[in-house]
């Protein structure tokens, strides 16, 4: 009997469509067939070398198909396959291994010299790209991804069954402390987060393994591209959602945004469906639109969707300028809570609104369901993770029992409404606090981009003697403007209430962000900081 463990996910999409192109990055390309095979070598390379259910593998690698390979073969095993920010230096990265127990990596050549801080040594580690003399001495066997592939030819098939119980994890960074474990069940997160393999069908959720043969064969063959790398949960996820879709995934070979480069690569493999991080990667393909008209035949682009930061309506209004048969879309989620869909209407105040839905609520202070009026946490209840990995106290703040319902807590704020409509005003770990008022930045932040020639804004808050903060925005204008201070306050007026509006306002030539779009809010304040 099948189950929703990803990896025999997978071989039924392969064995439905076997030729179609599965995975494109760069001039690497892999049909579903050759994908579910490498898959089944790399499971028989893993189950070799002693892993085993339970056991932890870190993927340190850039975009490629060897992260998916190793993704699925992990999961094929019951092994924890989890993400390695490829940012991250030696002691961050000695952290990170140390806390998940990792027994093995996949790691692109690039990396392997990170792994000298490691204090307890691999059982494996397979190093993608490089010279074979590019192995790492903190594992005790170490090999080429390809050369593993090529021994693992004559060996059988891994003999373990595979679990919808069998588990994953997704390492978040959060807005503060160290990054977390995250541990779902895969038949938990593909409810929770990829759509229950329905996202692109007319029906909706699978509701049992069989049924994914049919989703595949009445879903479009469509070209998916999402941009960020798949080291982050947004990235993945969307990638998931499409491979069950048996769609045709694009990766970005690049190593950092770049937005000509994405909309080379969009017009190059005849893309659909392009996923981004909100205005962070928004409006560089805006600027790039405006400054090359015509450069690109974007004509096979249907849709581009947003999630992990805000997608402002003034930035998806630009985009639709330039592509106006393009829908666009910007929903909430987070590795905590799964994905939480796309909003039901666009509001007033705040930046967005939920309907009443039976798995969002609203809650106060951790303990109770907000009332009307009331400004508190949204939550998701349902299918949820584990929780994190070896920390059963960040765990408990987190994900929070409320009249005998287990909800985890997304970090952003909500206030209910009079129709029990959900209005989402921001995240609480920026929230300003001035003179008692609490200002979310993003709500700022999307007025002071819908002003003509601000290109992007930051909005913090910093030390006040009076007010005990006060709101700063840092803006960067558009080409060849010169915002005026007062005209954009002014018109921030216009929707926002006075306590809201920048008491000042700072002007960069280029807004600072992560390299997957979300706001860098620690360099905001520095850029706010007085100067001797």
């Amino acid at each position: 009997m099948s189950t929703f463990n990803y990896a025999e996910l997978l071989g039924i999409v392969a064995r439905t469509v076997p030729d179609r192109l599965a995975i494109v990055c760069g001039e690497s390309r892999l049909s579903y067939q050759e994908l579910h095979r490498q898959v089944d070598l790399f499971a028989r390379v893993l189950e070799a070398q002693g892993l085993r259910r339970g056991d932890t593998m870190a993927l340190h690698l850039y975009n490629s198909p060897e992260y998916l390979v190793a993704f699925f073969a992990a999961c094929r095993l019951g092994v924890l396959p989890f993400n390695v920010n490829y940012r991250y230096v030696e002691p961050e990265i000695a952290y990170l291994y140390g806390k998940a127990r990792a027994a093995a990596a996949v790691v692109s050549a690039e990396f392997v010299s990170r792994l000298a801080g490691l204090a307890n040594p691999l059982a494996l580690a397979i190093v993608v790209g490089g010279a074979d003399s590019v192995m790492p001495s903190q594992a005790r066997v170490a090999m080429a991804f390809d050369q593993a592939l090529q021994r693992a030819a004559s060996w059988p098939s891994p003999s373990g069954a595979a679990s919808s119980d069998d588990q994953l994890m997704i390492y978040t960074g959060g807005t503060t402390g160290l990054p977390k474990g995250v541990v779902w069940t895969q038949e938990d997160m593909l409810y929770a987060a990829l759509g229950g393999a329905g996202f692109f069908s007319r029906v909706g959720p699978i509701r049992a393994p069989e049924e994914l043969r049919d989703r595949v064969l009445e879903s479009p063959p469509l070209v998916t591209f999402p941009v960020p790398p798949l080291m982050h949960g947004a990235a993945l996820w969307a990638t998931l959602a499409s491979i069950f879709a048996g769609h045709t995934i694009v990766l970005d070979a690049g190593r950092q945004f770049d937005a000509e480069r994405v909309l080379d690569v969009v017009a190059r493999e005849s893309v659909n469906v392009l996923t981004i991080v909100g205005d962070g990667m928004a409006q560089p393909l805006v600027a790039a639109l405006e400054s090359q008209a015509g450069r690109w035949d974007l004509s096979r682009l249907v849709h581009i969707g947003s999630g992990g930061a805000v997608f402002s309506v003034a930035v998806q209004q630009a985009l639709k300028r330039h592509l106006p048969r393009v829908t666009t879309q910007s929903s909430l989620g987070s590795t905590e809570s799964g994905t939480l869909g796309p909003t039901s209407a666009p509001v007033t105040e705040g930046l967005m609104r939920y309907s009443p839905r039976a798995d969002l609520a609203v809650i106060f202070d951790g303990n109770r369901f907000a009332a009307i009026g009331e400004t508190g946490v949204l939550a998701r209840t349902g299918r949820l993770p584990v929780g994190y990995l070896g920390d059963p106290e960040k765990t408990a703040q987190t994900f929070v029992t409320v009249e005998g319902r287990r909800f985890s807590l997304t970090g952003d704020f909500a206030r209910v409404e009079a129709d029990g409509s959900m209005v989402v005003l921001g995240r609480g770990s920026t929230c300003i606090n001035t003179g008692g008022e609490k200002v979310y930045p993003e709500e700022v932040e999307q007025a002071l981009k819908g002003c003509a020639g601000v290109d992007d804004a930051l909005v913090v808050g910093v030390p006040d003697p009076r007010w005990g903060e006060k709101v700063v925005a840092v803006v960067a204008p558009r080409r060849d403007c010169a915002p005026d201070a007062e005209a954009l306050r002014a018109h921030c007026r216009q929707s926002l209430a006075g306590y809201k509006v920048p008491r000042e306002i700072v002007i960069v030539s280029a807004v600072q962000r992560t390299n997957t779009g979300k706001p860098d809010y620690n360099w905001a304040r520095e850029a706010c900081a007085p100067r001797d």
